[in-house]
């Protein structure tokens, strides 16, 4: 025999014809793999007017019967749109009849009692069921409307009755089993249940969500899905965050805590009778039945992040009691809350200072004045004496909470909401947690709510997808490249993250690896074996695309892809030559994202970009962080920064930026042809994919001018004058066709060594910057300068600065090849480490 289900579909999944055929054909694909019973709330819109209709009798209104006409004709105009049927337009009709009456009887009577408002506002849904059951009927499914208030059991609290647990089993059991075994689909109404002298009653706030969780636990199904016109539970309302993100999975508690601070979410209530049986509940969008929707269950999956989603309740009241007489005194709070109960006052949080002299309370605003009365008519003999020093109320308050079952033993929680908060100037009034750990409750003014929920969204990372990993203490890298440089710092990566971990307290995760091709994303991190699998395969040209679990698409849709999940201080390390990267950082910085670059063309193309990559990174309160683009390994940038945060100004620097035109003209000065040294230069991994770059001094330019950029040297007015060592036309030459150009080049080039050795100098390729000017080109510079005595592939650069005039800061070592190159982004990667490892 086949599972059970209860499907039950919302006002708006019911609006009308074509909305009822909508739901129809859901319910046929649902039914290929469960057998179902339906609840279906009244048409959208039909509550609230039969709510208008009875007061407006009970006020004596003579346009009633017209409006009552009216509600008629709109439900069989739906008949007629649904095809129609004499026997259902009867039942309809019958139904409009009883309302009719009912109308008839508060006019006379003035008045809509609890009992007549039950059986009044029942009707919507009796008249839905009768509607949808037709449409079910219409696609070929054997469709019964059922009225619940015939079966389901409840108390006599009129408005808001409580089911009768261990009657509503048995009296449902009884009901609609008779009908599944023969192969019917019931179509039951929501909200209303039978008072035990046989009067309808309605089941309140959530009450056709109530209805089928009841009947889910009855008849012991499987799963319980409820069909509304949203996509299913949001991390926070999307009105008010608009970056809000569907959750995947709550657990009843959380869902719960939700629902209570104003989340729209199943009602506490509705959960009750699944999770005493562990049945799952699913929201589901019958707009997108496409959409997997929001599962709420036993289960607890503890993520990466323990914040499962915010929520706020407005229109509060916090009221205080403050005194030094209070401390220590036994029985306070029972009569605090005491005096509350007596006037029938629900308190919606509560705060205690640990000296025992102060306790703050919220509850609805209505309340606030009356239970300040309350309080100070309890305590009129401690305010007499001065042992209870005042009792306010402040009006215009809002409950912020932050929701999740992950905060349980997680430390820092509370700490990261207050500084969101501090960050989002708003100004947080009281704060309550209880010792579940399952809800911390922010009392703030009304006007911050909004500040509070956004603040507080961003500081979780809710705007992404929980990457379900079990802890808070990644480092996870977004690796755009995957060429030399990047497998090489894939193995720095791995054989460092001991030091990592011991240094900074963070697990560093390689999560996505990025080519031309596509990518490869483990939101969790990639596994060793995987990376050197991928690596492996790099190494023999496959593309990412083509690996296993490897996904096509452009470098940005691969970043975003890994964005999109709720990453552990994610950092984009690009290590590509990629034309496009400053829109991706762009992406990035605003998706919470740290960036380091090896990459020079986002730094160095024009200042406007320039501005605007640093000004987004302080907006959105990021770290771009450039040092392999002008140093390779040196701490060039590194120290340039120190130099102005100590308040030093720069006033010039000039050297030898690339460590592959170093390594060139020292084989030159050892007197080797030009082409030699190129090729050995390429063959050793000093050079660009294309030689040509290096060669043509357009490599240094770009060095030179984010070294500008980055002092603060170069303006809008900045002149750039470029002397290479070959034309930047020969760019993209098949490497046979540039060899034999090069060979061209040998002896010019040797005899313009010996030339300088003539003179007692040597040929150096040197960057000068200075205020609005960069000057790169090969320079005759003495033997025994800085510059002069540099061999292979050294770097050197000399800072000049208000401090280091006379005699230049200089910083010199290795500066080209893979694993320096790729040490200097490591380098990068901790120093963001260690500012992130700190929050």
């Amino acid at each position: 025999m086949q599972p059970l289900e209860v499907h039950k579909f919302g006002g708006t999944s019911v609006a009308d014809a074509a909305r009822m055929r909508a739901v129809a054909q859901i319910v046929a694909d649902e039914r290929q793999r469960a057998r179902l019973v339906v609840v279906s709330s009244a048409t959208a819109g039909t509550t609230d007017a039969l709510v208008a209709l009875g007061r407006a009798a009970a006020e004596g209104d003579s346009q009633v019967a017209e409006r009552c006409q009216a509600l008629r004709e709109r439900h069989l105009q739906i008949l007629s749109d649904l095809g129609g049927d004499e026997a259902v337009e009867a039942r309809v009709g019958a139904i409009c009849q009883q309302i009719a009456g009912l109308l008839g009887a508060v006019a006379v009577t003035a008045e809509l009692t609890p009992r007549l408002a039950d059986r009044l506002l029942a009707s919507g849904e009796k008249l839905a069921v009768q509607l949808l059951a037709q449409a079910l009927r219409a696609v070929g499914i054997d469709a019964c409307a059922c009225d619940a208030d015939g079966f389901l059991d409840t108390d006599g609290q009129f408005g808001r009755a409580q089911a009768l647990t261990g009657v509503v089993e048995r009296t449902a059991r009884a009901a609609l089993l008779p009908l599944l075994e023969a192969g019917q689909l019931p179509v039951v109404t929501g909200f209303c249940g039978r008072a035990p002298d046989g009067a309808t009653t309605t089941l309140g706030r959530g009450g056709s969500d109530l209805s089928a969780t009841l009947l889910a636990a009855a008849l012991q199904a499987r799963e319980v899905s409820i069909w509304t016109d949203v996509d299913g539970v949001y991390s926070a309302d999307p009105r008010v965050v608009p970056d809000a993100r569907v959750l995947r999975h709550l657990n009843y508690r959380e869902a719960a805590e939700m629902s209570y601070y104003g989340a729209k979410v199943l009602h506490q209530r509705t959960m009750i009778p699944v999770q005493t049986h562990e049945i799952p509940v699913r929201t589901r969008n019958s707009l997108r039945p496409e959409a997997p929707g929001t599962v709420v269950d036993a289960r607890f999956t503890p993520g990466s992040h323990p914040v499962k989603a915010v929520s706020a309740v407005r229109g509060q009241a916090l009221l205080s009691i403050e005194g030094k007489g209070m401390a220590g005194v036994p029985g306070i709070s029972a009569r605090l809350f005491g005096a509350l109960a007596a006037r029938g006052i629900s308190v919606t949080m509560i705060s205690q200072s640990s000296s025992e002299s102060s306790i703050c309370l919220a509850m609805p605003e209505s309340d606030g004045e009356a239970a300040a009365a309350a309080l100070r008519q309890a305590f009129r003999g401690e305010l007499s004496r001065g042992e209870v020093e005042e009792i306010t109320v402040r009006h215009d308050v809002g409950l912020v909470a932050i929701v999740g079952l992950g905060m349980a033993h997680t430390p820092g929680v509370a700490g990261r909401a207050m500084t969101a908060c501090g960050r989002a100037d708003v100004n947080i009034l009281a704060i309550a947690q209880g010792s579940s750990e399952l809800n911390i409750t922010l009392a703030v003014s009304t006007s911050s709510i909004g500040r509070a929920l956004r603040a507080l969204h961003q500081a979780f990372g809710l705007h992404r997808i929980d990457t379900g990993a079990e802890d808070d203490a990644g480092l996870d890298l977004i690796l755009l490249g995957s060429g030399s440089i990047g497998r090489a710092l894939v193995r720095l990566v791995q054989t460092r993250r001991e030091h990592i971990r011991e240094r900074f307290g963070l697990e560093a995760r390689i999560v996505a690896l990025i080519d031309r091709s596509g990518y490869l994303l483990a939101p969790q991190g990639l596994s060793d074996a995987a990376l050197e699998a991928a690596l492996q395969a790099k190494a023999d040209g496959e593309a990412c695309a083509g690996l296993p679990g490897g996904q096509s698409g452009n470098a940005s849709e691969a970043v975003q892809a890994a964005l999109e999940y709720r990453l552990s201080r994610p950092i984009l390390v690009d290590v590509s030559d990629a034309e496009g990267a400053a829109e991706i950082f762009l992406e990035a910085f605003a998706r919470g994202c740290d960036v380091v670059t090896a990459n020079k063309k986002p730094l160095a193309g024009s200042l406007e970009h320039f501005e605007q990559l640093q000004a987004a990174a302080e907006q959105a309160g990021r770290v771009l962080k450039a040092e392999a683009t002008v140093g390779a390994g040196l701490p060039v940038l590194d120290t340039l920064e120190i130099l102005v945060a100590t308040g030093d100004r720069l006033l010039g620097a000039e050297g030898c930026l690339s460590g592959t035109l170093g390594y060139v003209m020292a084989e030159l000065q050892a007197g080797r042809p030009f082409s030699e040294a190129v090729e050995e230069a390429r063959q050793r991994g000093f050079t660009e994919p294309d030689p040509v770059a290096d060669l043509s001094g357009a490599d240094v330019a770009r060095k030179a001018l984010i070294l500008g950029r980055m002092s603060g040297l170069l303006g809008a007015s900045a002149e750039v004058e470029l002397e290479g060592l070959v034309p930047s036309s020969w760019a993209g030459m098949a490497p046979d066709a540039l060899r034999t150009r090069l060979r061209e080049l040998d002896a010019p080039l040797a005899a313009r060594i010996e030339g300088a050795a003539a003179e007692g100098r040597v040929l150096r390729y040197v960057a000068r910057v200075e205020p609005d000017r960069v000057r790169v080109g090969p320079l005759e510079v003495p033997k025994d300068a800085p510059a002069g005595r540099l061999s292979g592939s050294e770097n050197l650069i000399s800072f000049r600065s208000e401090r280091y005039d006379a005699i230049p800061l200089v910083v010199t070592g290795p500066g080209a090849g893979v694993e320096v190159t790729a040490m200097g982004v490591l380098g990068d990667i901790l120093r963001v480490a260690a500012e992130r490892g700190k929050l």
